[in-house]
């Protein structure tokens, strides 16, 4: 029995397209091991973009933190330099002013020869603090920082600044404190002296 052309060339078909797949699947089409290999380096292809990006935000924002910085510390120069120079120049005034009162003090216990018990010992604490205000005020001077925004330290030489500006205010505390103390116990021995003045011319007025 003789075979139909047709059926023929229909085997023939099924041949040729078992041959077209079997040629695609060495040629074109992936394997699934390798399709997963692929998405395995886009996922890491993926990693590695995210973090440059992230990376790259960080850097941005480090920059505009130390441009804020930079910016704010420029802002603030002028003020710190004028209180910088203002603050010796006010505690030198202080201290001028303490010294002259101090003289004054001095001068009156002289002229008026008066007796105070604890006088030298009052006068002692006066001269002490007087020179520890001295001292004080010369580190402050010592500590007169010109503003650099430019140096990584510059928040550290305005903190000893400050620290400065305390211990000076504090000594010229102390030195106006014992100077008080040593005027009150002049005040009463003048007062009492006065008083002994009073009643001797009374008594010589009644003889």
């Amino acid at each position: 029995m003789a075979v139909p052309a047709y059926a023929d060339h229909g085997n023939s078909a099924v041949s040729d397209d078992v041959t077209v797949a079997s040629d695609d699947s060495t040629t074109g089409v992936q394997t699934e091991t390798e399709v997963e290999n692929h998405a395995h380096d886009l996922v890491e292809q993926f990693k590695l973009q995210a973090q440059a990006k992230v990376a790259e935000k960080k850097a941005q924002v480090k920059e505009q933190t130390q441009e804020h910085r930079q910016q704010a510390c420029e802002a603030r120069k002028t003020a710190l330099t004028r209180r910088m120079s203002n603050s010796v120049a006010q505690a030198n005034r202080h201290k001028a002013v303490f010294d002259k009162i101090y003289t004054r003090v001095q001068d009156f216990y002289t002229n008026k020869k008066l007796n105070v018990a604890d006088y030298d010992s009052l006068k002692a604490k006066v001269d002490a603090a007087q020179a520890d205000a001295a001292a004080s005020i010369q580190a402050l001077k010592d500590s007169d920082i010109s503003v650099d925004c430019t140096s990584t330290t510059v928040a550290d030489s305005v903190s000893t600044f400050q620290a400065a500006v305390g211990n000076s205010r504090d000594s010229l505390k102390a030195y106006r404190a014992a100077l008080v103390d040593l005027i009150n116990s002049l005040k009463g021995a003048s007062t009492g002296q006065s008083t002994d003045n009073t009643t001797q011319n009374t008594t010589n007025t009644n003889q």
